[in-house]
């Protein structure tokens, strides 16, 4: 069962960033090198991953308070940058860092360990801009959303920049589309 999620959250993230991707791309350049372009990051992106060591462990009540900390870290974001303006930048910034220090509390503790990875994590989420995200409401399900994707990724891409803020950005793009949808 692992090993499924660790395929899903595989193919999830490259299917995140090369949606991106190609959105940028497909306005500036030929039909040709987008698709050459795609297939190197692909391959690059494989190689890498399948010769990263996981753990394989399984620990169903620290992976709950995984999403917890993304959903805080987002709520908090989003609070400091639009009711006390701080801005997002500051905001994310100022919640990371106070989360940083938080496993000192309790250096053995498993769930402490994790936590400010996922705060920071779900400070990207709140510094979603307020005319995209609809409110409190839209950040919640936003924060729920990109706590799963990074439970599912939890050991996927160790060591590869830009992990955090991928996965946030496929949260929110997730939430928006859902509402696009359903609205």
């Amino acid at each position: 069962m692992i090993k499924a999620f660790r395929y899903v959250s595989f193919f999830l993230i490259i299917f995140i960033q090369l949606s991106f991707l190609l959105a940028i791309f497909y306005e500036e350049i030929d039909t040709f090198w987008i698709v050459l372009f795609i297939a190197v990051i692909s391959i690059l992106i494989s190689i890498g991953y399948y010769h990263v060591p996981r753990a394989e462990e399984n620990h169903f009540i620290e992976d709950c308070f995984l999403i917890v900390f993304v959903v805080a870290g987002a709520l908090s974001t989003y609070f400091c940058s639009t009711q006390l303006n701080f801005g997002p930048v500051i905001a994310a910034s100022g919640v990371g860092f106070f989360a940083s220090f938080l496993p000192i509390f309790n250096r053995k503790s498993p769930i402490l360990k994790e936590l400010p990875e996922a705060v920071y994590c779900g400070a990207f989420v709140g510094m979603t801009a307020p005319k995209v995200a609809a409110g409190i409401p839209f950040i919640l399900f936003a924060g729920f959303l990109t706590g799963v994707i990074l439970l599912l990724s939890k050991n996927v891409f160790n060591g590869f920049g830009g992990k955090l803020g991928t996965i946030a950005f496929g949260g929110v793009a997730l939430t928006s589309l859902l509402i696009f949808l359903i609205f």
